[in-house]
């Protein structure tokens, strides 16, 4: 797998995913959205509803997303849209704005219905674009947003996704060396920080 891994890398080919929760639980994934990127290109962006297990929406999820419970009595749950979702996650690149929250919203969502976790590996655009661009004040999906101009409605999850992907093109262009952690589900880990694990590690430019 880290061949492949290493080969979509070099060809930036990723799926760039944001999550959007019903309530204060990891599990309670209510929307997705998903952007592909093949060659450096978008070739494909999808966004689901989801019905979570506890059907609920905390008024705090609420105020952020604006998604209602309403707007999720009839969505499908998670083992319906599953086979839609998995083959842009199972040995794929995945790629998320603070992917630790993301990717524990996936796993916490598949194991609340006994649904196996493939395997993947994630990139943090956050890290990713901390590495690149040291300079910039914030790193916050909106703030960098309107640093680079680019279009987005805030915690619309396809929104988010689709900037997300933007972010990740940039940084993974801007020819800055990054040390990948393929022992690690999250390749970006440890990147930015002080002291960097040195084994299992690749330095690539672009």
């Amino acid at each position: 797998m880290q061949r492949k891994i290493q080969q979509d890398l070099q060809e930036l080919n990723f799926t760039a995913i944001d999550f959007e929760t019903a309530t204060e639980q990891r599990h309670s994934a209510c929307s997705i959205g998903l952007v592909r990127v093949q060659g450096g290109e978008v070739t494909e962006t999808h966004q689901y509803l989801i019905r979570p297990v506890e059907l609920r929406v905390s008024a705090m999820n609420y105020r952020v997303h604006g998604i209602s419970l309403e707007q999720l009595r009839p969505a499908p749950p998670l083992p319906e849209l599953w086979p839609l979702l998995q083959p842009f996650v199972e040995n794929q690149l995945v790629v998320a704005h603070n992917a630790p929250f993301d990717v524990s919203v996936l796993e916490h969502s598949l194991r609340a219905y006994d649904l196996p976790v493939p395997a993947f590996h994630s990139l943090c655009s956050v890290k990713l674009m901390r590495a690149s661009h040291p300079s910039l004040g914030s790193y916050r999906l909106n703030e960098l947003a309107a640093h680079f101009g680019l279009t987005l409605n805030h915690h619309d999850s396809l929104s988010d996704a689709a900037a997300c992907a933007e972010l990740t093109l940039r940084a993974l262009r801007s020819g800055h060396p990054f040390a990948w952690s393929f022992k690690q589900r999250e390749l970006t880990k440890g990147i930015g920080s002080a002291t960097r694990p040195r084994t299992a590690r690749t330095t690539w430019r672009w």
